[in-house]
């Protein structure tokens, strides 16, 4: 008697949409460089890790390059759109100068503290990769430079902050404050769930509006 053949099983692979599956290996390959570094993770790594097959990459993704810039974009993007979070107007945040500053920079913490990849991409690997990469780098710098004087000079003319303050001066000293604390907190720190985001911002805030010394003048 004959037995019946059994029909080999068919492994069925359900289709992406297109914009889901770019995000799947956009994902992956930001953990990958993240972990890595830029020059460490290949496009066989991100082809691996995404489970897809690497013309698949090359789909949606020019280039090694061309993937990273996308990355860089889309770091940028969302980091607008956590700033653009404002305050209730009847909020204590929102009417007084130094708790919206405060907010925005706890804004900006929580923000890479939600998103330890893209701060390890920008604040650790990105920097030195080459001059189109750190132009793009460099608009996030810029973005929080610029910020920093908006409110200033709006608040020199609500009578918030000192009127003989030095704009251009005072907000580089809070856009590379804010980086290296940035870097240290989300990147180098070992113990980061100890961190206290809302005692962390108003000790920033505090320190560079106050300063340092008890002496009301140097001289």
């Amino acid at each position: 008697m004959l037995k019946s053949r059994k029909s080999p099983r068919v492994r069925i692979v359900k289709r992406m949409p297109p914009e889901q599956r770019k995000q799947q290996i956009m994902d992956c390959a930001r953990k990958l460089f993240a972990a890595g570094g830029y020059y460490q993770t290949q496009i066989s790594d991100i082809q691996k890790a995404s489970n897809v097959a690497r013309g698949t990459v090359y789909q949606y993704f020019k280039s090694k390059d061309d993937l990273f810039t996308e990355i860089l974009e889309d770091l940028f993007i969302k980091w607008k759109e956590a700033l653009a979070d404002t305050p209730d107007p009847e909020s204590e945040e929102y009417k007084s100068g130094l708790k919206f500053f405060t907010y925005k920079i706890k804004r900006s913490f929580e923000f890479f503290a939600d998103n330890p990849d893209y701060c390890s991409i920008l604040l650790k690997i990105g920097l030195g990769l080459g001059e189109n990469f750190d132009t793009l780098i460099s608009r996030f710098d810029h973005q929080i430079v610029e910020l920093a004087k908006k409110y200033l000079t709006v608040g020199i003319k609500l009578g918030r902050v000192h009127p003989d303050t030095d704009v251009e001066l005072a907000a580089n000293m809070i856009g590379g404050a804010f980086t290296r604390m940035a870097y240290f907190y989300g990147v180098t720190k070992k113990d980061k769930d100890s961190i206290n985001i809302d005692l962390l911002s108003e000790t920033f805030v505090k320190t560079l509006s106050y300063g340092f010394f008890i002496e009301k003048d140097v001289k």
